[in-house]
Parts: structure tokens; sequence; C-alpha cells
């Protein structure tokens, strides 16, 4: 008699990759992909116009940016409730159809200079708002879904845009304009069951100075790439933008393909899984690289010019990463850092876009002038590579173990009957995994394993330290039934039933 044959079965960090591919095929991720496609394009449009100009329309657009600050301190001001889900969707919609109009008309060469200026304007301040929106969307998600999230629509995005630039000359702005409506559709709808309540700002800052380094040294990288973009944009036409967005497009299509191999990869087999942190301090040694060999191989200048061009959107992405890990973990929440780090960024590109459009030409002509601006945009490169790769800021937290499976659907007593089951659980695994230390990082492995929103996160490491829902409430500026609400909501997803089996569950993981 034959026996059954054996069951095959995938080793539990590979099941655990797979299981977080198959998490990011959704709608926020093709609309995420939507997004950076029509964010290329819209500053891509700039390029042609800004030839010659001593203040140009990509340095415009860039500085745009900064005016999403200055939006969000005086929406702060008057309203504590802004940009809650219910109102960053009214703001995306605005600012997707401002940003969309503004795109054909310069596609299109419809409007005069003061116009073109006014659209660059808007089209940078919408791009960075709907970008905070986007990062709004990710904001509940766990570190390695929003890695693989982005990673995929990065590459996707990479070959839709491609395809874009290849289309005719009237094709692009339709193309972009489905975009960027396509994504603000795909955003409505991956928020649809999103819970409307309203998100602090909480500030608790740690390791100030080592921030810091690592700020100045991402503004120095950024100031440096729009030196490269600035004196690009001084001497552009239609075509030769054409030309570069093709190679851009090439170049784009590769990067992505191995960094979302990379992510794969590290999940499945590595203990410790890729950082955010992880993509900025390898892409800082491999600008330098490419930066190094523009001075090499001087011959090959078309090539090293587009990997320098695409490296902004890396930068950009790395930092949208970052940012999304330092409201997670509870360092500056969202709604400050976003605008604040947003603005000095893109203000530091723009800084450096002015430079290599008006300062740089005064250093010599011809092959006099690339050699200095290599030159220069190489020193700046090495020194902000070195401030990145020298800083100890630490955003990761050791992950054992897979998550609790959670059916929303549990009766009370289904609940009761898994009580122990979970509490046992826990401490087995506590068992045979490295202690945890601090309160905080307790509570932020059973809320990423329970899969507890970012609010509830909040609301759960209160409870754990004691506090009573009114003082709670206080605290995030809520209403009391509203902490009512998330309290119900934990108790259901980490199935238990009072307080003190909540703070059990903690100190289990002690």
């Amino acid at each position: 008699m034959r026996s059954a044959p054996a069951k095959t079965t995938l080793p539990a960090s590979s099941s655990t990759a797979i299981g977080t591919f198959k998490d990011c095929l959704n709608l926020r991720t093709l609309g995420f992909a939507f997004f950076s496609v029509w964010q290329n394009a819209a500053f891509a449009f700039l390029f042609p116009s800004s030839s010659g100009q001593i203040v140009s329309p990509v340095f415009i657009g860039h500085l745009g940016a900064a005016f999403l600050l200055a939006f969000c301190w005086l929406s702060y001001t008057r309203d504590r409730a802004t940009f809650s889900p219910a109102w960053c969707i009214g703001l995306s919609f605005i600012a997707t159809i401002a940003a969309v109009i503004a795109d054909v008309l310069v596609a299109q060469s419809l409007l005069p200079l003061w116009g073109i200026y006014l659209a660059s304007g808007v089209m940078g301040f919408s791009t960075a708002t709907v970008l905070y929106v986007w990062a709004t969307a990710f904001q509940g998600l766990s570190t390695q879904t929003t890695l693989m999230s982005v990673g995929l629509a990065f590459f996707v995005a990479s070959v839709l845009d491609l395809a874009a630039m290849n289309s005719g000359y009237f094709t692009i702005p339709v193309l972009i304009s489905i975009y960027g409506t396509g994504s603000w559709l795909c955003y409505l709808l991956s928020m649809r069951s999103a819970n409307l309540d309203s998100k602090p700002i909480l500030v608790r800052p740690q390791h100030t100075r080592e921030f810091i380094k690592m700020g100045i040294g991402v503004v120095l990288s950024a100031f440096a790439l729009g030196i490269v973009a600035g004196t690009t944009a001084d001497v552009c036409t239609e075509e030769s933008m054409r030309v570069l967005n093709q190679n851009i497009g090439i170049a784009s299509i590769s990067v992505s393909f191995i960094l979302l191999v990379s992510l794969y990869l590290g999940n499945t087999f590595s203990r410790r899984h890729i950082e955010a942190l992880t993509l900025l301090r390898v892409f800082a040694p491999c600008l330098v690289v490419v930066i190094l060999l523009n001075i090499v191989f001087l011959n090959l200048a078309d090539l090293w010019l587009c990997l320098t061009i695409f490296s902004w959107s890396l930068l950009r992405l790395c930092i949208f990463l970052i940012l999304l890990e330092i409201d997670r973990h509870h360092i500056v929440s969202l709604p400050l850092a976003f605008p604040s780090a947003w603005a000095i960024l893109s203000c530091g590109y723009a800084a450096g876009i002015f430079t290599g459009q008006n300062i740089v030409p005064l250093a010599g002509d011809g092959s006099q002038q690339l050699m200095n601006t290599i030159v220069l945009v190489a020193v700046l490169v090495v020194v902000g590579a070195m401030l990145l790769l020298s800083n100890r800021v630490v955003l990761s937290l050791e992950d054992s173990g897979d998550p609790v499976d959670v059916d929303s659907n549990n009766t009370d007593a289904n609940v009761a009957g898994k009580e122990n089951q979970v509490v046992d659980q826990f401490k087995k695994n506590a068992s045979s995994a490295e202690p945890v230390r601090t309160l905080e990082e307790r509570c932020q492995q059973i809320a990423t394993r329970n899969k507890l929103s970012a609010r509830e996160s909040e609301v759960f490491f209160y409870l754990a330290q004691g506090h009573t829902r009114a003082s709670i409430a206080k605290r995030l500026f809520v209403s009391e039934n509203t902490v009512r609400e998330h309290v119900k909501s934990i108790y259901r997803k980490l199935h238990i039933h009072s307080k003190q089996q909540l703070i059990d569950l903690v100190d289990a993981r002690s």
C-alpha cells in the first residue's frame, strides 16, 4: 500500500515574505505607483521652459513644497482635527485637480512665462500635499509591508513612466492626467474603511544630535543633486529632455527591480529585515561611486547624468520611508515631521538648482565648467555620505514570530476561550526570543503582531502605562467616547476583556 506523499512546507521566513508580498498587491500600491509617475512627469514638464532663466520654473516648482509647511502650520493653529482621513480625502482631491490642470497647460505650452511660474508653484505645492496624504495611507501598516508596497509601487511606476514617455506628444498629458486622477481614486477606495478621527501632534524627540547629523547629510546630498539638475535645465530643450527621460526610465526600471528583489530576499532569508535607514545608508555610497565614476569615465557623461538625475527620486523615496518610521516609533508624529522635513529637503534641492543655473556657470566655460561642476558635486556628496553613514539613529525593533490571526467577527464566547491561549503564546514567544527591555518596545511588538492601527497603538501604550480613559482622551485631544471605542477594538483584537489582562500580555514580553 503506497504511503501518502509528504507535504512540503515553506520556511517560516519564506511564508512570511510571500504573505507580505501578497498583502502589497492592492489599490494602495497601485495608487502610489500612479502618484509617482504623475509627480515625476509634473517636474519633467518644467525643464524645457527653465532654459536660460535666472529664476527658473523648475526652481519654483521644488520651492513650492515649502508652502506645505506654511499651510500645515496655519491649519494646525486653527483646528487640531486637521488632516483627519476625511479631511485628507478632500484636500488631495483639490490638490490633484489643480496640479493636473497645471500639468496639461504647461505640457501643451499654453501659458505665458508668468503663467508657467504660477503653474510650477501649484504643482510643487500640490504634489507635496498629495504625497503627505499618501503617507497617511501607509501610516498604519507594518514596516515590512510598507517597504514591500513602496518598492513594488516604485517598480510599477518606472514601467508606466517609460511607457508614457514613449507615447505621442499629445498622449503624454492625457496619460499623466489619468495617473493623477487614478491615484486619488485609489487613495479614496483604499481609505474607505479608515477611522475618521484625528491624530494629534506628538513630539518626543530622541537622539536629536544624530537626527540633525542625518538631516544635514540629506540636505547636502539634495543640494548636490540639485546642482546637476540646474545645470541640465539651463541648457535643456524638449528633444534633449525626451531622450534624458527615456534613459532615466531605463535606469529606474533596473534599480527598482534590484530594490524589489533585495527586499523580498531580505524578508525571506535574513533574520534582520531590510529597513528604511538601511536603504539610505546604501544609497549614500552608491551615489558617491556614480559621481566618482563620472570623473574617471568622462566619456560616459550621459550615463552618469541620467543616474544622477534619477538619484533624486530614490532619495525622496528613502526619506518618505524614514518619515513613516519616525512616526511609527513615536519620535515625531507625521503631521509635524512630514511637512517640515519635506520642505527642508525640497528647499535644499531648489537651492542646488539655483546654484547650478546661476553660480556654477561663472566658474568657467565648456569642459572646464563641467569638471568644476563634477568636483563640486563630488565634494558635497562625499561629505553628505560621511554624515549619513556615521549617524547612529536606530528606528527598528526586532519582531520575532508570526502575527496573531484576528477574526473581527469573533463572539464574546470565542474571545473568552482564546484568552489563556493568547497569553500562553506570548509567554512562549517571550521565553524563546531575546528580552525586550522597554515598555514602548513591548507594546510596539504586540501592536504590530495584532495589526492595531496607529491610533489604537497609542491608546494601547497609554493603557499599558495604567492611564484611565479620561486621561488618555485628554492626552490625545479626543473625546472619551472615542477612546472607549478604541479600547473595545483593542480588546477584540487581543482577545481580552480587561485592562489587567492587557497588562499581563505586556508583562509576558518583558
